[in-house]
Formats: structure tokens, sequence, C-alpha cells
């Protein structure tokens, strides 16, 4: 069986390069479980996507472009997002220097 596998350590970033079709929206689909995976799994923290909610509460994804990317700053972006989720501005400053 071949088994493939990503990790992505704390401080880690990654980038996906590659043509049309290559894959890329299907990968970042299957780990925010909008598609489900014929085999295999998606884990976040050990957790696997498709079977708990819990990874959403330390896990944020912008996959298309959007009206507010070119109008907000990264700060600014942060603290609306964060909002969404009932956290104030100190809030959303602590998480970002913890990840």
């Amino acid at each position: 069986m071949d088994i493939h596998r990503l990790e992505i350590r704390r401080g880690e970033s990654i980038g996906l390069v590659g043509n049309n079709g290559a894959g890329k929206t299907t990968l970042f689909s299957l780990m925010l479980n909008l598609i489900q995976a014929t085999s295999g799994n998606v884990k976040i923290k050990d957790i696997e996507v498709n079977k708990d909610e819990s990874w959403k509460d330390f896990t944020g994804a912008f996959l298309d472009e959007s009206f507010l990317i070119g109008y907000l700053t990264p700060e600014e972006y942060f603290n609306f997002i964060g909002t969404l989720q009932g956290m104030n501005k100190v809030d959303v400053a602590n998480f970002v220097r913890s990840v």
C-alpha cells in the first residue's frame, strides 16, 4: 500500500505550486472536510476532521480571492475573522503571536 503523509509542524509554513487540475484545491478541500476522501483520512492535531469539529477552533483557511483581502491589512483581516469567533483585538493579537 502506498501511504502519503504531510506533516506541518508548529511555526512552519508551506506553499503549494502546480498546474490547474494538479489537486491543490482538492487537497485543501479534504483538509477542511469540505469533501470526503474515498480512502485514508486527514488529521489536524490528531483529530480526524470528518469525525470531530473541534479542529475548527484552531484552524483557518482562505481558499479563494475575496473583496476583503484587497481592502484590509492583514491585521484588519485577522481582527475581522476573530470577531466572527467572538474574539476581541487583544485575543486576536495573542492568538496570532502564539502560532
